[in-house]
C-alpha cells in the first residue's frame, strides 16, 4: 500500500531533469545524481542540521533521489541553505547539493522569496542592486575625493573614474557607495600608496550578483555583463574587487558557465589576494603597531571554500596587526556565518533561522577573545554585525582593508597624509 502511495506521487523523470538543468563548467559535464548513496555524510557535515529545522540536507537529497518532485519543490529546505559547501566538501560521491538546491531554486518556476527576487530585477533593470544613479555615484566620488585632498593637502590628487587604459578596473559593492562612503576612501589610499594604475566605472560599480542565488542563469548573465561590457569599453586589463564573497565567486565561476570559452579573457581578483600581494612584493609596506588589538578573521563560504583564497587572509593580518587569533575550527572548516546565499535579503522568511545559526558563530567568535572580527564579505559583515547585536558579542566588525589601510607606511616621493607629514 505505501509502495502505491509512493508510486502516485513520484516522478522518475525528476532526478535527470535536474542534471539536465544544472548550471555546469564544461569540463565537470553533467552530474549523475545516482552518486549520492543517502549515506548522511552531508547532514553529519552540515552545522545546521541539529540548529534548524527543516535543514536535513540527507532527506532533501532523499527526497530528490525519490523522485518527490511536489515535496522537493515546496521544501523550506530550498531556501534556508546557505549553499555554503561543506557537505560537498566532505561527501564521498562529491555530490554539488548546493548546486542541485540553486536548480531547483531558479529552473523549476520558483520565485524567491522576501526582497532576493526584487533586488535582482532591480539590478538588472538600472545596473545596480541599490538604484544608484550616475550623478549620485560621481557625487559621491567627488564628495570622498574632496576629503582626501584635503587629508592629504593636495588638491591634484583624484579618484579615476572612467579612465580608459588603466591596468585595474575596481569594483565596489553600492554600499560602499550609499551607507559606506568612508571605505572609499580606504580602499583609494591602499591604491595610492601602491602607485597602482587603476580606474572606477560611472557605469558598472557593483560587485553583487543575485542571480547567483536565485538560481537563473541567464539573469545572473545579464548582471554580469553590465561589468563586462565596461571592461570592454575601458580596455582594463584585470578586476579587482572589493571585499565580497559572492560577487567573487559570480564573477570567477560565471565567467566559465555563463559565457563560451574566450568571450570573457579577463582575470577576475578578490581584494584580499590583491593586498596580500601588495605586501608580498613590497608594493606597499605596512607597520603593525598601528593596529595593537586582538584580531581574528572569519572565512566567508565563497572565497574560501569554494574559491581557495585560504591563507591570504591571515597572511594579512599577520602583517598588519600585533595579535592575530585564528578561530576553531579554520580556513576551509570553518563555520557559515548563516547568512549565505540570499538569506540577508529574504528578510523575515528566513530570519529566524538566520539568527540561530548566528549563535554558533558568536560562540566561535568569542571563544578567540578577540577585539575585532574581520570579515572579507560585505554579506558576512552584515550577518556578523547582526549577530554581534543579538548575542551582545560587543565586538568590532571590521574589513580586512580597514586595518591595511590604517597600518600603511607612507613612501616619500608620493602622496602623504598631512598628519604623516607632521609626525
Amino acid at each position: 500500500m505505501e509502495a502505491k502511495k509512493l508510486s502516485e506521487v513520484r516522478d522518475p523523470n525528476f532526478r535527470d531533469e535536474i542534471s539536465q538543468k544544472m548550471c555546469f563548467h564544461t569540463e565537470e559535464g553533467k552530474f549523475d545524481l545516482n552518486y549520492c548513496l543517502a549515506c548522511g555524510t552531508c547532514a553529519a557535515a552540515c552545522y545546521f542540521t541539529d540548529l534548524v529545522e527543516n535543514h536535513d540536507p540527507r532527506k532533501f537529497m532523499r527526497k530528490v533521489a525519490l523522485g518527490l518532485k511536489d515535496e522537493v519543490l515546496n521544501d523550506r529546505f530550498v531556501w534556508l541553505c546557505n549553499m555554503c559547501g561543506r557537505c560537498t566538501m566532505h561527501c564521498p560521491g562529491k555530490v554539488p547539493l548546493p548546486a542541485v538546491v540553486r536548480t531547483v531554486r531558479g529552473q523549476f518556476g520558483l520565485t524567491a522569496p522576501g526582497r532576493l527576487q526584487e533586488v535582482a530585477d532591480l539590478h538588472m533593470r538600472v545596473g545596480n542592486q541599490m538604484e544608484i544613479t550616475e550623478e549620485e555615484f560621481m557625487e559621491t566620488i567627488e564628495w570622498m575625493q574632496e576629503e582626501l585632498q584635503e587629508e592629504f593637502g593636495d588638491s591634484s590628487l583624484t579618484i579615476p573614474v572612467n579612465v580608459e587604459g588603466a591596468e585595474i578596473l575596481f569594483l565596489p559593492h553600492p554600499r560602499e557607495i550609499k551607507y559606506y562612503p568612508e571605505d572609499i576612501k580606504s580602499w583609494t589610499k591602499i591604491f595610492w600608496n601602491a602607485k597602482e594604475s587603476w580606474t572606477l566605472s560611472s557605469k558598472a560599480f557593483d560587485v553583487t550578483n543575485f542571480g547567483l542565488f536565485n538560481g537563473r542563469d541567464d539573469e545572473a548573465k545579464k548582471i554580469m555583463d553590465f561589468v563586462v561590457d565596461e571592461m570592454r569599453r575601458l580596455g582594463v586589463k584585470r578586476c579587482v574587487m572589493t571585499e565580497c564573497g559572492h560577487g567573487y565567486w559570480a564573477f570567477v565561476w560565471g565567467k566559465k558557465v555563463w559565457y563560451k570559452e574566450g568571450e570573457v579573457p579577463w582575470e577576475f581578483e578578490h581584494m584580499v589576494g590583491w593586498m596580500a600581494n601588495l605586501i608580498k612584493t613590497g608594493k606597499i609596506k605596512v607597520d603593525k603597531t598601528k593596529n595593537p588589538y586582538v584580531v581574528t578573521i572569519h572565512d566567508p563560504c565563497n572565497t574560501v571554500r569554494k574559491g581557495g583564497l585560504i591563507e591570504e587572509g591571515r597572511y594579512i593580518l599577520e602583517n598588519v596587526a600585533e595579535k592575530f587569533v585564528d578561530m576553531w575550527p579554520n580556513r576551509e572548516y570553518n563555520y557559515c556565518c548563516g547568512g549565505g546565499a540570499g538569506a540577508l535579503p529574504m528578510g523575515t522568511v528566513v530570519k529566524k533561522e538566520r539568527m540561530a545559526k548566528g549563535k554558533l558563530k558568536a560562540d566561535q567568535m568569542m571563544a578567540t577573545g578577540a577585539e575585532i572580527c574581520c570579515a572579507p564579505c560585505h554579506n558576512c559583515y552584515d550577518q556578523l554585525n547582526d549577530i554581534n547585536k543579538e548575542y551582545n558579542l560587543g565586538m568590532k566588525i571590521k574589513h580586512l582593508h580597514h586595518l591595511v589601510e590604517h597600518a600603511l607606511i607612507w613612501p616619500e616621493d608620493g602622496p602623504r597624509p598631512k598628519q604623516e607629514e607632521e609626525e
